[in-house]
């Protein structure tokens, strides 16, 4: 856990008024706000797809926030070492696993999924799957930035929203082929 807290103090050796605010703001776009972005888009654009994202994101949350936050029970950073700043909000909850990078991930997914339909050629997909991972990253870095989770509290948040979402577009697929060849069989009778 040291090396951890050293990551942190590295970033916030950098403070400066425009990295808290950016940063601020980069976290906030792993919450909620992109959530409720991704849900505007995909309402308009993929009734579908948003369903699924719902259900999966309500899955991640509840698994991520609920269930494991309050079974492993880790101190935030700041709560730990008092050389670790906790800039921005407020959080009174635990450490593992972010549910800031579990949302973005999520909507990572998604929104490269939702991209992944519309955009075909391989260098166009290329540059969706840079665009996600570099979204994923800086809502990393300003979660630790900000003092508020250890690099290993990323990765399980990460980790646990991946898998579920990645099962949740294979369920969603699974089921509209299912339909798909209902359709097919109930045309041929």
């Amino acid at each position: 856990m040291d090396f951890e807290i050293q990551i942190i103090r590295f970033l916030q050796a950098g403070r400066t008024p425009f990295f808290d605010g950016f940063f601020q703001i980069v976290s906030n776009l792993g919450t909620y706000l992109g959530a409720a972005a991704l849900i505007v888009l995909l309402l308009i654009f993929n009734r579908r797809l948003c369903f699924w994202y719902l259900f999966s994101y309500g899955f991640v949350y509840l698994v991520n926030n609920v269930l494991v936050k309050n079974l492993v029970q880790r101190p935030r950073p700041f709560d730990v070492s008092s050389t670790v700043l906790n800039l921005g909000d407020a959080v009174t909850d635990f450490s593992f696993p972010s549910g800031h990078i579990a949302c973005a991930t999520a909507i990572a997914i998604f929104l490269g999924y939702f991209l992944f339909q519309i955009y075909k050629k391989r260098n166009e997909r290329i540059w969706i799957v840079l665009g996600c991972s570099a979204y994923l990253v800086l809502v990393a870095v300003s979660r630790m930035y900000l003092g508020k989770h250890y690099l290993t509290d990323l990765i399980g948040g990460f980790a646990i929203s991946a898998i579920i979402c990645l099962l949740g577009i294979w369920f969603m697929r699974t089921y509209y082929k299912k339909k798909k060849e209902e359709k097919i069989d109930e045309n041929k009778s």
